[in-house]
């Protein structure tokens, strides 16, 4: 009985407060909001904290597992997020799901989108370091305008955000 009071309880105050979602005036979730219950702009990127990172199908530990990721570092965009520290998260796949806060780092990591040039300098026309492929994972080590300084292993060299997945 009190199992079941604890769960209507807790649904009243999700279905009241429920999640918070960025969603521009027309309606669409293009917009970023600073209304959240973070302060945090929502949409926003993030990283995957650690190694294993148990997804869930809704906002709490009740909600069985949708997804396990297996990499830290691994960034994704928290579109949504509820007062009692859960957050709605797409992978660069468009996979939603749900994850504890505390799983969560500040954005570490983008995902090269295309074949990309690593170039020696944040300039279109600098000399290429390397060339990497679609799905790789980098490390942000560092943001100059519209370019960042990723790194992979010991390659370091700079990409445009727009090769990237989770840089903006």
């Amino acid at each position: 009985m009190r199992r079941l009071a604890a769960i209507l309880i807790f649904l009243a105050a999700y279905l009241t407060v429920g999640p918070v979602a960025a969603q521009a005036p027309d309606g669409s979730e293009n917009a970023a909001r600073t209304d959240t219950p973070s302060g945090f702009p929502v949409p926003r990127f993030v990283s995957l904290k650690n190694a294993e990172t148990y997804c869930r199908q809704g906002p709490s530990f009740d909600h069985p597992v949708a997804y396990t990721f297996l990499k830290a570092g691994l960034p994704v965009q928290v579109v949504a997020e509820t007062t009692d520290h859960w957050r709605k998260i797409r992978d660069h796949e468009g996979s939603e799901c749900w994850a504890h806060q505390t799983t969560l780092r500040a954005v570490s990591h983008v995902i090269v989108e295309a074949d990309t040039a690593i170039l020696v300098r944040p300039e279109i026309e600098a000399p290429v370091r390397a060339r990497l492929r679609a799905g790789v994972i980098a490390r942000i080590e560092r943001a100059s305008g519209d370019w960042r300084l990723i790194s992979v292993g010991e390659l370091k060299g700079w990409a445009p955000v727009s090769r990237l997945w989770g840089a903006e």
